[in-house]
């Protein structure tokens, strides 16, 4: 089956110029019909987990983790904070309903310090995780806890404070500045992401942004070309050709993945080179 090759970018910023990491997708589209609409379409916006069969489930769910990490490196740096958000036993929430009850209540009660502080409004994107008991598949249950990014001109301790119920602390909540490993959030939202078998939702405030996304490019790549690099490790990974494609950017990581219905596809991570 005749295909064309699709370049699409991803650039994680306040906007192009000011971003520090991307990611870029090279696909296989097989024609310009709908079903090379449809595959794009899978390829340019977030996943949705509901109404979907198990294989499509696990698909999205992957989707998601990637998606995730575009939205953290695109709305956070190192001046902002992570907070982990945990129970004590006696104030547990009854279901995952009231954990967000919780949750919202936290991000309001952060709100009313930062305004009253005279401070920007916060921004946050946050992952609820939990589990109910599974017997028959070994799974115990385990309670809703919040992993948070938080953008935020609060102290830790301030932040902190907030993870109360009426005056009552729910809990613990730790809060720590972010540490970036090669101008990514990788390690952090796939550790906030975690542990496939379990339930997860994630919550974005209004202000979060999505990467920018420039219009894709056709034809920038053959199928030849992208045969080769997939099945050449050694040039695969070699920084020097990716810099001369992407001048400006140094390579985090190259990964080939096949499809026997397509073909090769190749998904690459950049940072920004330190001397732009």
């Amino acid at each position: 089956m005749k295909t064309y090759q699709r370049e699409r970018r991803y650039l994680c910023g306040r906007n192009a110029r000011q971003a520090q990491y991307q990611e870029v997708e090279i696909y296989p589209l097989p024609s310009r019909d709908s079903r090379s609409r449809d595959l794009d379409r899978q390829n340019s916006t977030p996943p949705s987990f509901r109404g979907t069969p198990p294989a499509q489930a696990a698909h999205n769910a992957k989707t998601a983790r990637r998606w995730f990490h575009r939205l953290a490196v695109t709305n956070f740096t190192r001046e902002d904070t992570h907070i982990t958000l945990t129970y004590a036993a006696d104030k547990r929430p009854a279901s995952p309903e009231e954990a967000w009850r919780d949750f919202r209540n936290f991000m309001r009660h952060i709100r009313e310090k930062s305004k009253a502080a005279g401070l920007a409004k916060p921004e946050c994107l946050a992952v609820m995780e939990w589990q109910e008991a599974d017997p028959a598949a070994g799974q115990k249950a385990v309670a809703p806890h919040f992993h948070v990014l938080l953008r935020c001109g609060l102290s830790r301790d301030e932040i902190e404070s907030c993870w109360h119920r009426k005056g009552a602390s729910l809990g613990r909540a730790n809060a720590d500045r972010l540490q970036l490993d090669k101008g990514s959030l990788e390690a952090l939202a796939n550790y906030m992401m975690k542990h496939p078998n379990r339930k997860h939702r994630y919550y974005r405030s209004r202000g979060i942004r999505n990467p920018v996304m420039p219009p894709p490019r056709d034809g920038r790549y053959t199928r030849r070309q992208i045969e080769r690099l997939a099945t050449d490790n050694a040039l695969l990974q070699d920084a020097a050709y990716w810099a001369r494609r992407y001048p400006g950017w140094e390579l985090n990581e190259a990964t080939a993945q096949y499809n026997d219905f397509l073909g090769w596809s190749i998904s690459l991570k950049m940072r920004r080179r330190k001397d732009e």
